[in-house]
């Protein structure tokens, strides 16, 4: 009887225990309601501070250790339905913004048909301090340089 009754208690005890872990905030990330900290704006995001050039830098170790793990770049093509072995051929300096502090830098491929696609990659500012690529996007691909100029 006492193993039971100690057990209720211990039920009963443990719904508020675990309410106030999910209440819990670390002393750092506790501020006065309305004050923002040193640096933030209200609603910003953090924008990634690296030059077109850190960021392709980046985005062509990705691919470059990709390719050393599979033997080749893979995207899917969603339009034919099929999965794509893709050869690097440029990745682009040049970024635009994909809003919320995210950056797309883009970067040149051929598949085995000879056609040239190109995929957006997406980045953005890590938690952990490093950047992210969050989405790969493949544009639509250009035809063979053949393609399309044959007679009819």
């Amino acid at each position: 009887m006492k193993p039971l009754l100690g057990a209720a208690l211990a039920l009963a005890l443990a719904g508020p225990a675990a309410a106030s872990f999910d209440e819990w905030e670390p002393a750092s990330s506790q501020q006065p309601a309305g004050e923002a900290q040193a640096g933030e704006e209200d609603g910003a995001q953090p924008q990634l501070q690296e030059s077109g050039e850190d960021l392709a830098d980046f985005v062509t170790d990705y691919i470059r250790k990709d390719i050393e793990l599979k033997g080749a770049f893979f995207m899917e093509d969603k339009a034919a339905r099929k999965i794509l072995r893709l050869s690097l051929l440029a990745v682009g300096t040049e970024t635009s913004d994909g809003g919320d502090g995210a950056r797309i830098v883009t970067a040149r491929f051929r598949d085995p048909g000879g056609r040239e696609v190109s995929v957006l990659f997406w980045l953005r500012d890590a938690p952990w301090g490093g950047l992210d690529i969050f989405r790969l996007e493949l544009k639509a691909a250009k035809p063979a340089p053949s393609a399309g100029k044959g007679k009819k």
